[in-house]
């Protein structure tokens, strides 16, 4: 699996950007990859070593679709919690969330 292509996109909720200022990051990961794959990937996309990587599965919801009256089952997800040094910052990641 290419290393590049393990992370594949953040996660921007109100909880997720309440943890950045702690140093965590959401990313959303491929369902198959292990948490030294997405250290390896993490560390070549960003050129940042993280202290600690926890992966939550995160089962898809089932929704109707209410035209043809039939359940549509979304994808399962693995999410990828990243802890870096509070000091450090991602730049692509930087949103501000503070309103004039």
């Amino acid at each position: 699996m290419q290393s590049n292509l393990i992370v594949l996109k953040p996660v921007f909720t109100e909880k997720t950007l309440a943890q950045q200022e702690q140093g965590k990051h959401s990313f959303w990961v491929k369902k198959e990859a292990t948490k030294g794959q997405i250290q390896a990937s993490f560390e070549a996309v960003f050129g940042i070593k993280p202290l600690n990587i926890n992966t939550v599965l995160v089962k898809g919801k089932i929704k109707t679709d209410w035209k043809k009256r039939l359940p549509i089952k979304k994808p399962n997800l693995k999410k990828a919690i990243i802890t870096i040094n509070k000091d450090t910052k991602i730049e692509l990641l930087n949103i501000n969330t503070k309103s004039k």
